[in-house]
């Protein structure tokens, strides 16, 4: 015997695992169809949403919706939202998943089969993957040919029109975060900064890659909600699962065959076949399903040919001896979540102030006592205007006696300075109170700001250094 036959065999651990190419076929039913109307309805909406115009004054975006990096504020039609107020966003995102948790408990998997941007995008793709490369067994028959000039011009076609969607993609997401109009005529002549071409290649790149390369992997390995909506599942949630008592004992048969003694399922393997992550349903519940249900119209469309009752496949709850029930401890717990952060929203987005005003006192030196013995202290005062026209206003300081205002240029014992705040921004103002040198003294007194008819108010501290 060799050197070479006793070496011990080794084993080899691949980093991914090297899986086949699911070719979807072609299918109609009515999930199909609410599939293809959902998809055709949320493309068109983000693609339609960030060429609205909206008006909201000079000087200000046209957009209507626009959530902007440079000014750090989330436009949406009317409401501008800045970003000491970006509370109401995390609200709004909480709400969302809390409805998703809802739809989850109620129906599974149902937000990935049918409303997930990975799920409708990867949709467009196979359908101009079929359109360029036939159904499933021509695109199977030509994957296992060789590099022909049949192939090499189908696959030519197919990826110019993927490039194409992912390029048009890619500025449609660029228009939530900058103005889209001026990034469809900056990108194409070089006029864009390095930013916005980087930011424009990846999302070109996200879109290419994971829905015309990745597909199902992501379903199945790159994203955690399959991991995490486990925990959501109870006994009464509805999934499309397999009637095993019905369908089995399954084997092949021909129209018009009896089906006494047997089970259901004919073993044709359309709900395969028609399966985006290339599953089998019959296998019983599995992560890898997203509840798309395009398996039951593969298998109702069978059932019919052989007279048989549909619902082979269906929607059922994880026990098929339960009835699905919408009330119960864990959607109740759902539902009062959600109306609980709807109000929080609500109520925050009624409180929320058109004008604000913040004031920061000066640290070194907290105070300087003039040659006339009075105290001056210096403050740097904030007003923020959310409105989007000018302020005019009176700000004003209360709270002991003797003080003065003045600004760093202007008149000196003044009760009030008129000032005015600038439409959509913040206005920094620089100001000195004095307190009359025979005016009683306290280390830290509190004194109050106010600007125009109480439109904002804002408490700091009078301070006297007593060591001068």
């Amino acid at each position: 015997m060799s050197v070479e036959q006793n070496k011990p065999e080794k084993h080899v651990e691949y980093l991914y695992v090297d899986t086949p190419t699911i070719h979807p076929r072609a299918i109609k039913g009515t999930h199909r169809s609410l599939k293809t109307w959902l998809g055709i309805i949320l493309v068109g909406l983000t693609v339609l949403l960030p060429w609205i115009r909206w008006d909201r004054g000079p000087d200000m975006p046209t957009q209507a919706i626009m959530f902007s990096f440079a000014d750090m504020r989330a436009y949406i039609f009317d409401t501008v939202i800045w970003a000491q107020q970006f509370y109401l966003l995390t609200g709004i995102l909480i709400l969302a998943c809390l409805v998703l948790f809802l739809a989850t408990a109620l129906y599974g998997r149902i937000w990935c089969g049918f409303t997930c941007p990975q799920t409708v995008w990867t949709d467009l793709f196979v359908r101009i993957e079929r359109l360029t490369e036939g159904d499933r067994n021509a695109r199977m028959k030509l994957e296992r040919e060789g590099w022909t000039a049949n192939k090499i011009s189908r696959k030519v076609v197919k990826h110019t029109l993927w490039l194409l969607v992912s390029a048009v993609t890619g500025l449609i997401f660029l228009g939530f975060f900058t103005d889209i109009v001026q990034a469809a005529v900056d990108l194409p002549t070089g006029n864009a900064s390095a930013t916005l071409y980087g930011f424009f290649a990846l999302f070109v790149g996200s879109t290419y890659v994971m829905a015309g390369w990745v597909r199902e992997q992501m379903c199945i390995y790159m994203c955690p909600w399959p991991r995490i909506q486990g925990g959501m599942l109870d006994e009464f949630t509805l999934n499309v699962t397999y009637d095993e008592a019905r369908g089995e004992k399954r084997g092949f048969a021909k129209k018009g065959e009896g089906f006494e003694q047997r089970g259901h399922c004919v073993d044709c393997k359309m709900c395969v076949q028609v399966c985006p992550t290339g599953i089998d349903i019959r296998d019983g519940a599995q992560m890898a399903c997203i509840n798309c249900a395009l398996c039951i119209d593969a298998c109702d469309g069978v059932m019919a040919r052989f007279n048989l009752p549909p619902n082979l496949i269906g929607w059922r709850t994880l026990n098929s001896a339960q009835k699905p029930k919408l009330f119960r401890p864990r959607t109740l717990i759902y539902l009062g979540l959600i109306a609980v952060v709807g109000l929080g929203i609500l109520l925050a987005t009624s409180l929320r102030r058109e004008v604000d005003l913040s004031v920061l006192a000066d640290r070194s030196p907290s105070s300087v006592r003039l040659s006339d013995g009075s105290v001056r202290d210096g403050y740097t005062v904030k007003l923020v205007n959310r409105r989007h026209e000018s302020i005019n206003g009176v700000l004003a300081v209360t709270g002991i006696s003797g003080i003065h205002l003045s600004q760093l240029s202007g008149e000196q014992d003044v009760p009030a300075l008129h000032v005015t705040a600038d439409p959509d921004t913040v206005t920094t103002i620089r100001v000195f109170v004095r307190q009359d040198a025979n005016a009683p003294k306290a280390d830290h007194a509190g004194i109050q700001f106010t600007f125009g008819n109480n439109l904002a108010s804002a408490k700091s501290v009078f301070q006297v250094d007593q060591s001068q």
